[in-house]
């Protein structure tokens, strides 16, 4: 596990076609991640608190406001952050969460 853990990102690269992330690691393996998937999981404070709390109309149904309602799985770019992590900016503007690359190795380890 310990192994696992130490494996940095040789490549990243955003294959927008195809509507994944896809990183190269640098003991060689290589791992895709859907983009739909990874904007639904954003890691920032705001869509923490919005998927741990979602408002709820009178009939008890989950309503969606502000971001969550033009929340977009397209994204524009990614930026690296430091050397642990990568900031995507989503096709809606929004560019909060910084992805690290342990939670990229935790959905890995998951799958």
């Amino acid at each position: 596990m310990l192994a696992k853990r130490n494996k940095k990102p040789r490549r990243v690269e955003l294959l927008e076609t195809e509507g994944v992330l896809g990183v190269e690691w640098s003991d060689g393996s290589q791992s895709r991640y859907a983009l739909e998937a990874l904007r639904a999981s954003c890691p920032c404070a705001l869509c923490r608190a919005a998927r741990a709390t979602p408002a709820s109309d009178d009939h008890g149904l989950n309503v969606l406001s502000g971001e969550a309602v033009s929340a977009t799985g397209e994204a524009k770019r990614f930026e690296l952050v430091g050397r642990y992590g990568l900031r995507i900016e989503w096709a809606d503007g929004h560019d909060h969460g910084i992805y690290t690359f342990d939670f990229f190795r935790e959905l890995d380890a998951a799958s």
